[in-house]
């Protein structure tokens, strides 16, 4: 999804626009015959997974939010905001600056932070479809939930254009300007961990949403959004084991850039696998 950049100024440079010399278009990262080769296989996939399995209703919608949390948590990582952090949790400590700390340190305070945030909103998306999803017949909900990540599938695969309603607000950076960067690691984990606050990088977390609201579980929402906070870390592990390695900073965030829409594509296609295995289920 393209994010436009508005009201706050960036901690980072614009890396969510496509300027292919930075972040390659979706079409010129994967050509389209590639992608439509892999909406057939993995609906194909996906079906027989359903037809195989027969789990009930319940069972196949808890299995389909189980799957799109563990998409969610890669998925959502390769945007500006995820790149930033990366960028203040690896970073050395600028001199001069307030606080004492070590990326390992950063890392845990990101990781807390995200995970105090994100494991409530999870779990009152549960409750929230605990009051009034009670009544709705689990069938329904099943094949309404398929029919959107179809959708979604082909959105994120650049087939289709659906609506990504967000808070298109990015991470605010004064900042890190003003804080220590455990401080910084902190609030930006807090900030992200409920996934709304910012930009939402991947259409795979409206159908988590949506299967966590369905499914009427507190404890699976609390369990997926921790998932998802845990996993949004990820740019900052390989960022701390890139530059021990040598690596620079700049190296980091191009080869992030270029593998973005390889992620993309990935999650087009889970999506649109999860959406054949919960149609199929119902049969």
């Amino acid at each position: 999804m393209t994010e436009t950049l508005v009201r706050e100024p960036l901690a980072h440079p614009p890396l969510g626009v496509d300027v292919p010399e930075i972040r390659p278009t979706l079409e010129s990262a994967v050509a389209k015959k590639t992608r439509g080769g892999l909406i057939a296989g993995a609906a194909a996939v996906g079906a027989a997974a359903g037809l195989v399995a027969a789990p009930s209703n319940p069972a196949a919608m808890t299995a389909a939010v189980i799957a799109t949390g563990a998409v969610t948590a890669l998925a959502a990582n390769w945007s500006t905001c995820g790149m930033s952090v990366a960028g203040v949790v690896a970073a050395p400590k600028q001199p001069g600056r307030r606080g004492s700390s070590t990326p390992i340190r950063r890392l845990g305070w990101h990781a807390l932070g995200s995970l105090a945030t994100g494991i409530p909103t999870g779990a009152l998306f549960g409750a929230l479809g605990a009051l009034v999803t009670g009544s709705v017949p689990w069938a329904w909900m099943l094949a309404a939930w398929g029919v959107i990540a179809l959708g979604y599938g082909l959105h994120e695969l650049g087939m289709i254009t659906l609506p990504t309603p967000m808070r298109r607000q990015q991470l605010p950076r004064h900042l890190r300007r003003t804080m220590a960067p455990w401080k910084v690691s902190l609030l930006f984990g807090a900030l992200i961990g409920p996934g709304f606050m910012i930009f939402i990088r991947s259409s795979a977390y409206y159908l988590l949403v949506l299967g966590v609201i369905a499914s009427g579980s507190p404890v699976l929402g609390a369990a997926m959004f921790a998932t998802v906070s845990l996993g949004r870390c990820m740019p900052s592990v390989l960022a701390i084991l890139h530059t021990r390695r040598g690596g620079s900073m700049p190296g980091f965030l191009s080869a992030m850039c270029v593998i973005d829409r390889r992620v993309q594509t990935l999650t087009g296609g889970v999506l649109i696998a999860l959406a054949a295995f919960a149609l199929a289920a119902l049969v």
